[in-house]
Parts: structure tokens; sequence; C-alpha cells
């Protein structure tokens, strides 16, 4: 009983439970663990993904019909870059992928399928995606690596 309530908790803690996939508490300890000094970040790769008119969405069809779409982008993430990634929501309408594993290949699935899943809706949104791999040139830490990649992904919301 003491192990399955320990469980429980232990998802709880780390899910974000409208998507299933890991939360910013996840998240932020990842963070921690990649931040520590012994650890190498040569291999580390970060994706950032948010959906751009989230907001707009939601107060013009409401929060049931942005909730599906936050939904939808998760599962996508899941499917593609999720399979070599662990994938985290860390805010309302952004997500974040790290890995070691060389992803860019599912990237370009990742936005097959979510232009698959805009083909038919009657509200399409808008998915900007950043990615960068760790730059031992150029970045120190993993801060270094995700403003790195958080400017990628603003950039392409111009595009």
């Amino acid at each position: 009983m003491k192990n399955k309530i320990t469980e429980k908790l232990f998802t709880l803690i780390y899910t974000d439970p409208m998507t299933g996939v890991k939360n910013r508490n996840a998240y932020e300890e990842e963070l921690d663990q990649l931040r520590r000094k012994n650890i190498k970040l040569d291999n580390v790769m970060v994706i950032a993904v948010e959906i751009t008119n989230l907001k707009t969405i939601n107060e013009s069809y409401g929060n049931r019909t942005g909730d599906e779409i936050i939904k939808t982008v998760a599962k996508c993430l899941v499917k593609t870059i999720g399979t070599k990634s662990d994938v985290y929501r860390i805010s309302s309408k952004e997500f974040m992928c790290i890995t070691e594993k060389d992803v860019l290949g599912y990237i370009s699935e990742f936005r097959d399928l979510i232009s698959f899943e805009n083909s038919g809706r009657k509200i399409p949104f808008i998915v900007s995606i950043g990615y960068m791999k760790f730059d031992v040139h150029t970045q120190k830490t993993i801060d270094d690596l995700i403003i790195g990649c958080d400017a990628k992904m603003r950039e392409s919301r111009k595009k």
C-alpha cells in the first residue's frame, strides 16, 4: 500500500496531468542534474516547441479547444521526438525536449505530423520550433544552450 501511494505521489509531482508528459518540476530537476560540474554536455540537444496562437484560440474558441490542441501537440511530440527524448510541458503553451541522441529526423516527422493534424481542422494551430545541439566553443552551460534554443524558437515564429 505504501509503495502505491509513493508511486502515485511521484507521478503527481513529475507528470503533467493534462498531457501525461513530464512537467516543469521534472524539467527543473533534469536541468539541475545537467548543471553539475561533472556532467559532459557535448552530446546534449534541446528542442523548444511553442503553440504560438494558443492565447487567441482560447479567447476565440474557449479553453476546451485550447486544451485539445495542447494534448494534440504533446501526443505528436511523444510519437516522434519523444521516442528518443524526454518531453516536458514547461508552461501552458511550451514544451521542451532534452536528449543525447540525434533527433533531427524526428523533428521533421514532428512537423509533418503537426501539419497532418492541422489539415482537417477548422481551427488551425501554429507551432514554433527551435532546436540546438550543445557547442563547446560557444556555450559553457546547459543554460546557455536553453537560451540559444529559445532564441531559435522565437526566430522561427517570424517565418
